[in-house]
């Protein structure tokens, strides 16, 4: 008997949460940054970061889910060039942060703090709707 999804779908539909999540957290940080500093240059570095912090996540998201996804023994090419990615991915990123702070003339302490709804978006989507997950077991 089938539920009418497919493994894909319902892989898909999981990280939902977590990709809506972190959106919320980059727009509630910017929130709080235009209300600590005003509408300036903090409030904008605050924003650049929320918007690094998504891009990261989904870029990362991607690419894990591709590297799970390779199969033992038949991905060689395919996983040395997901690697390669990742690595690409890690740098573009330093880049985009450098880039901003030297020619943007962008704080880094906004900057830090805009990138932390990386990890209050995943947190938070952890310890929402991350309790309905375990079905119990040895591991739960």
């Amino acid at each position: 008997m089938s539920t009418g999804t497919t493994t894909a779908e319902a892989k898909a539909t999981a990280t939902v949460v977590y990709d809506l999540t972190v959106v919320g957290a980059a727009v509630l940080v910017s929130l709080v940054a235009a209300l600590v500093w005003g509408f300036g240059r903090e409030a904008l570095g605050t924003s650049a970061g929320g918007l690094l912090a998504v891009a990261n996540w989904l870029a990362l998201r991607w690419l894990v889910g591709r590297l799970l996804g390779v199969r033992r023994g038949g991905g060689g090419r395919r996983t040395v060039l997901l690697a390669l990615l990742f690595a690409a991915k890690i740098a573009v990123l330093v880049g985009a942060v450098w880039a901003l702070i030297r020619w943007g003339a962008l704080d880094p302490l906004p900057l830090a703090f805009g990138y932390s709804a990386l990890v209050v978006g995943l947190i938070g989507a952890a310890l929402l709707w991350g309790r309905g997950g375990a079905a119990g077991g040895a591991d739960a």
